[in-house]
């Protein structure tokens, strides 16, 4: 009869200890660095590790050399959590020798970081497809968010996440593949809607879902799909992925009904949409089409024609937080629908800038236009660190 494992160890997602007694989470505890290190030991089991190497790790701000009592009185707090986890019984579970500290290897563990690592090598070992997938697929269902997803600044977490998030990656790719092959759509796409939630900005599992809605002939839903991922990037990260979808693109498109419209039919379907009154707006990829317009038409057109880019930058050299960069920039694209003209048009160049294009009669002076969008930005800017830096180039 198979043993029951004497511990269940978690990495991924929160990190955790349990026991049929009691359960280690960290979420309950307010010390990180007891959850460091009982982590950092179990994480390298097999390592014996000096103690300047664990104070270095603990204690990276600190410029003196940290006493070795506070390691000392860190170590006796861990133990005594620990016994918590089998009370009756007398188990050394951080063990010392020879200066160093290491986690006691005859200790029974079920741990989720080695069975992730030993799925993945035997899925890449395995030849028969259906196996391989299997041994995937229990993968996934380990992987719960990142490794130590609370402490992803220390430096060795990083590193490790990097790790397991590549293969995460990878292994995600393969369940993909092998779907999409045996034509299990609905399967596929509710892994990538899995996936997604952990990783939003992994494009591949974006393409994978589009080629599944295309499987299933839904090209309706494969369009309206592609359109909202290509406004995501572009909004969320500032990027535009869609050279890299533009086959499935393609597709879409050449698997569209041909049905022939009448004049009013087609005015209809290309009429007027809401905001109207607004400044336009686009994905980058659109914006680089009205662009190559412009450069055809400028000769022929009356005034001139501008390409701005409106870059918001820190005063003093340090960025803001994603959350207030975010927040600035939506504050910024209400102000450029709103103070710009109708025929204008604008688009998220990258994370923290808008492009605009913007004809201009003879009348008026691109300075003028500058200074009025600074001087607006100017009374709504939350943030007297960040300024918004306004750059043209004429379109000729």
């Amino acid at each position: 009869m198979r043993r029951k494992p004497d511990l269940h160890i978690h990495f991924f997602n929160e990190f955790s200890i349990s026991s049929p007694y009691y359960e280690y989470a960290p979420s309950s505890h307010n010390s990180t660095q007891l959850t460091l290190l009982i982590s950092y030991l179990v994480a390298n089991q097999d390592t014996k590790v000096p103690k300047d190497v664990l104070m270095s790790m603990l204690w990276p701000d600190v410029k003196d050399k940290v006493p070795v009592g506070a390691l000392r009185n860190l170590v006796y707090r861990a133990r005594k959590e620990l016994e918590r986890l089998y009370p009756n019984q007398d188990i050394d579970y951080i063990k010392f020798t020879q200066d160093a500290y290491y986690w006691n290897p005859d200790l029974y563990c079920k741990i989720d970081i080695i069975d992730f690592e030993n799925y993945y090598n035997l899925a890449r070992q395995e030849s028969d497809s259906e196996r391989q997938y299997r041994y995937y697929y229990r993968m996934q269902r380990l992987y719960t968010g990142e490794f130590l997803s609370n402490h992803t600044s220390v430096e060795w977490v990083q590193y490790r996440c990097t790790y397991y998030r590549n293969m995460y990656v990878n292994c995600i790719l393969n369940m993909c593949e092998y779907l999409y092959e045996k034509s299990r759509y609905d399967e596929l796409i509710s892994l990538c809607d899995q996936s997604i939630i952990i990783y939003p900005e992994e494009e591949r599992f974006y393409r994978y879902k589009l080629l599944a809605y295309m499987g299933m002939n839904t090209v309706k839903t494969a369009l309206e799909y592609y359109q909202s991922t290509i406004d995501f990037f572009s909004s969320k990260y500032g990027m535009d992925i869609s050279n890299s979808l533009r086959d499935i693109y393609q597709d879409i498109l050449l698997r569209m009904p041909n049905v022939e419209l009448k004049l009013d039919e087609l005015e209809t379907t290309l009429g007027v949409e809401k905001d109207t009154d607004k400044t336009f707006y686009c994905n980058f990829d659109i914006f680089k089409n009205i662009y190559q317009l412009n450069l055809r038409s400028v000769r022929r057109a009356q005034g001139r024609h501008y390409l701005l880019l409106l870059s918001l930058l820190p005063k003093n050299g340090s960025k803001p937080d994603s959350l207030k960069l975010k927040e600035i920039m939506d504050i910024l694209y209400d102000l450029l629908a709103t103070n710009l003209r109708k025929n204008d048009v604008y688009t998220r160049a990258s994370l923290n800038q808008y492009s605009v294009l913007l004809t201009v009669t003879e009348d008026i002076a691109i300075e003028t236009i500058k200074e009025r969008i600074i001087e607006s930005f100017n009374k709504v800017n939350p943030d007297p660190n960040v300024y918004l830096q306004i750059q043209e180039k004429t379109i000729e």
